[in-house]
C-alpha cells in the first residue's frame, strides 16, 4: 500500500486510544515495516553499479529477496512490539525514562499489524512466515494481472509508484505541520519541514511528467524514481518521532474516520478503472 496512506491509517489508529505513547506507537508501526525497502534500493544501487547485464538481474532479484520479507514477517510483528515492552519494564529504564512501554507496544503491535494487512491487499504478496519464502496475500489487483510493456498497464503501473510520494505529502506531512503551527509546537521543524514537503513535490511531479514518456520502460520508471524516493521514504519513517507532541495529542472523531476510509477506498478504486 501507499506510504501516505500507511500513515494516514497509523493516525486513524492512533485516534481510538488517549493514551499518547500508544498513539506514537500507531503511527510508527504503521509505516516502519517500509524500512525494507531503503535497504533494498541500497543493495539494488550497489549491485547494478557493477553495469553487466547479470549484475540487473541479481540486483532485481536481491530487492525480491529483501521487500516484504522481514519487516513484514510474523517475527517483525511479535518481536519488535514485544522487545519495547520488555524494554520498558527494565526499572533503571521505567525510572529514567518514565516511559509507557505497554502503550507504545501496543500501538506499534496495532500499526505494524495495519501495515501488514494493507499490503497484502496491495498488488502483491508478503512473505509473513519469514525466513519462509511462502507469499502469504490476497491482493485485490495482483501484479501479474498487468502487462507492464503494455502502454496502458505500464501507466498505471508508473501511476501507482509515482503518486505512493504524493500520499505522503497530502496525507500526513500538511495535516501534521498544519497540526504543528496550530498547537505551536516543534517550532524548530515545521519550517523545514513545509520546504522539504515542497521540494518533495515539485520533484515527484517531475516524475509525473515522465510517466507520459513511453520511452522510459516500468521498471526504468521506478529505478529513476527510487534515487529521490529512498531519500523521501527514510524521512517518512523518521517523521513520526519528530512531530512526536502533535502525534500524541492526535484525535479524529468516529464521522471524519469514516469519512477518511471512505475516500481512502475511493482514491484506490480509481486507481484499477
Amino acid at each position: 500500500m501507499q506510504g501516505g496512506i500507511h500513515l494516514l491509517t497509523g493516525l486513524l489508529l492512533a485516534s481510538l486510544n488517549k493514551r499518547k505513547e500508544y498513539k506514537l506507537g500507531a503511527v510508527v508501526g504503521a509505516i516502519l515495516p517500509d524500512i525494507d525497502i531503503v535497504v533494498a534500493a541500497i543493495t539494488y544501487l550497489i549491485i547494478r553499479s557493477r553495469g553487466t547485464a547479470e549484475a540487473i538481474i541479481q540486483a532485481e532479484a536481491a530487492v525480491e529477496a529483501i521487500h516484504r520479507s522481514f519487516t513484514h514477517s510474523l517475527i517483525f510483528l511479535a518481536g519488535i512490539p514485544l522487545l519495547i515492552f520488555l524494554i520498558g519494564m527494565i526499572p533503571s529504564v521505567k525510572k529514567k525514562f518514565e516511559f509507557d512501554s505497554i502503550g507504545f507496544a501496543l500501538g506499534l503491535f496495532l500499526g505494524l499489524a495495519s501495515h501488514i494487512f494493507l499490503d497484502m491487499l496491495y498488488i502483491d504478496s508478503v512473505y509473513f512466515l519469514w525466513p519462509s519464502r511462502l507469499e502469504l496475500g490476497f491482493p485485490i489487483v495482483p501484479f501479474e494481472s498487468f502487462n507492464e510493456f503494455a502502454l496502458k498497464d505500464m501507466f498505471k503501473l508508473k501511476l501507482l509508484q509515482t503518486t505512493d510520494f504524493y500520499t505522503d505529502i497530502f496525507f500526513f506531512y500538511i495535516p501534521i505541520i498544519f497540526l504543528a503551527y496550530k498547537m505551536d509546537v516543534h517550532k524548530k521543524i515545521r519550517l523545514p519541514f513545509l520546504i522539504y514537503a515542497i521540494v518533495d513535490f515539485i520533484t515527484i511531479t517531475v516524475f509525473f511528467g515522465l510517466m507520459y514518456n513511453n520511452s522510459i520502460p516500468y521498471r526504468d520508471h521506478v529505478v529513476y524514481l527510487y534515487f529521490p524516493g529512498t531519500f523521501f521514504l527514510l524521512f517518512s519513517v523518521i517523521a513520526p518521532f519528530l512531530f512526536r507532541d502533535v502525534i500524541r495529542k492526535f484525535e479524529m472523531n468516529l464521522w471524519q474516520m469514516a469519512v477518511i476510509i471512505g475516500l481512502l477506498i475511493f482514491s484506490q478504486f480509481l486507481f484499477y478503472v
